[in-house]
């Protein structure tokens, strides 16, 4: 069975997963949890030598993670750069920023002046200080229009031009932010709903409308091809949403992305909005995991949940045939640990971003993992349960008679403390996926502290 085969055999079955019981969700989430254990954690072997050369044996050793390689992102927009209230929950929990407002109308609102700096200033400024380094470029095209700056994703001084200079301004504007950028670890949301938005330059055209599938690779694979061009290293995907409950979005998501790995277009992940247009779906444990099989596995794609939000609203009714009922704090916070545990064990999975610290930042309420004075809520005690102590390695021990200290941890970075005759020395490692993980270390030079 080839490749196109194998996809149109496994592509559609979500549907059939909506009315699974309780024996195939427990499978998922005990699959889940196998492959947390599998694709998430991996071996450390740290020798420790005296100045003389000898084994450090019996030294007393302390690994204490301090980040995941895993990306847990959110959002934050340019008015949260200088709001504590903002900044300060964001740095407890995640580690990776998606950078709203990067739509065109909303980063040139005026025509030749992008928000660079701003941007920029931000991400050199209090991200990387604070050990936050990865970041998700939230979006270079969206055809979509809805409105007056702010409120825009296209500059309404574009419309001045005729579409064929529109057409090269767009080029420019894609190579100028991928450049602009090159220096930062960000992927890149080339082409956000390209299959639920109307073609590049169909202005006349709705905002929502299934164009044909022609139209629609044809800009993105522009698009694609030229954030390539400007850095050949730059990470690029498709974002898009509904694929959970709308077979015929599956089906041409699917399909357009066929159309990119056919014509060897540079992408390298997918993303998934991971809700529906009113954000009231509690997808299955068995729908999650097929996605990821779907858009991941089979296509040989990263898979980022880019947009993952629940309510929390007693009066939303939830939508869907897995559960019932309505969306309450208590119901939010079992969706969000269910689907952070079927997501992380997913060996395609890079990265999960929660959209919104508090729902009124994003286009539904309630829908934040904080209130909205910025209370902790069910599912953010949940989230931080499972981030900072599920899957957080802090082991203590010492070292074997050759000096060595072994451990099994999350992918990530860790401080380790070593304490010899009363002194402690402190060293760096970054234990990775497919690395070796070896490391070893002499016990001189200054220590960080003495007994």
């Amino acid at each position: 069975m080839n490749r196109r085969e194998f996809l149109q055999a496994t592509a559609f079955s979500l549907v059939a997963c909506q009315g699974m019981g309780g024996n195939e969700q427990s499978m998922v989430l005990a699959k889940a949890t196998e492959g947390i254990e599998k694709h998430r954690k991996g071996e450390a072997v740290l020798k420790f030598k005296l100045p003389n050369g000898l084994p450090a044996v019996g030294v007393h050793v302390r690994a204490i993670q301090k980040s995941h390689d895993f990306l847990f992102g959110c959002p934050l927009r340019p008015r949260h750069y200088n709001d504590p209230r903002h900044l300060k929950p964001f740095r407890e929990l995640f580690n990776f920023v998606a950078l709203l407002e990067f739509n065109w109308g909303q980063y040139e609102p005026d025509e030749g002046k992008p928000l660079l700096e701003e941007r920029r200033r931000f991400i050199f400024d209090w991200c990387i200080p604070n050990g936050i380094r990865r970041f998700y470029g939230h979006m270079l095209v969206w055809t979509r229009q809805y409105g007056e700056y702010p409120k825009t994703a296209l500059p309404l001084w574009l419309f001045r031009y005729d579409r064929k200079t529109q057409y090269e301004l767009l080029k420019k504007r894609i190579q100028r932010e991928v450049k602009d950028y090159q220096d930062v670890d960000i992927i890149w949301d080339v082409v956000n709903e390209p299959i639920h938005c109307r073609a590049w330059g169909d202005w006349e055209k709705p905002n929502r409308f299934d164009e044909p599938l022609d139209k629609v690779f044809a800009y993105v694979a522009d698009a694609l091809q030229w954030a390539h061009e400007a850095n050949p290293k730059a990470r690029l995907l498709v974002n898009e949403y509904d694929l959970f409950v709308s077979k015929s979005s599956r089906e041409r998501f699917l399909r357009l992305l066929e159309m990119l790995l056919e014509k060897d277009i540079p992408i390298h992940a997918v993303g998934i909005q991971a809700h529906d247009l009113q954000a009231t779906y509690y997808p299955a444990p068995e729908e999650v995991w097929e996605a990821c099989e779907i858009f991941g596995t089979n296509l040989g794609l990263d898979v980022y949940f880019t947009e993952l939000c629940y309510f929390s609203d007693p009066k939303q009714k939830i939508s869907g045939t897995y559960k019932s009922g309505f969306w309450s704090p208590e119901r939010q916070a079992e969706a969000v640990e269910e689907f952070y545990r079927v997501a992380f064990g997913h060996p395609k999975v890079a990265g999960i971003i929660y959209f919104g610290l508090v729902g009124s930042e994003i286009w539904q309420p309630t829908t934040g993992l904080l209130d909205e004075d910025f209370r902790p809520k069910p599912a953010w005690e949940r989230l931080r349960k499972l981030i900072k102590r599920e899957w957080w390695t802090e082991v203590t021990g010492k070292t074997a008679g050759d000096g060595t200290f072994k451990f099994r941890g999350f992918f990530g970075e860790y401080q380790v403390e070593a304490t010899h005759q009363g002194q402690t020395y402190a060293f760096n490692i970054n234990l990775r996926k497919a690395q070796p993980n070896l490391w070893e270390f002499t016990l001189t030079g200054s220590p960080v502290k003495q007994r």
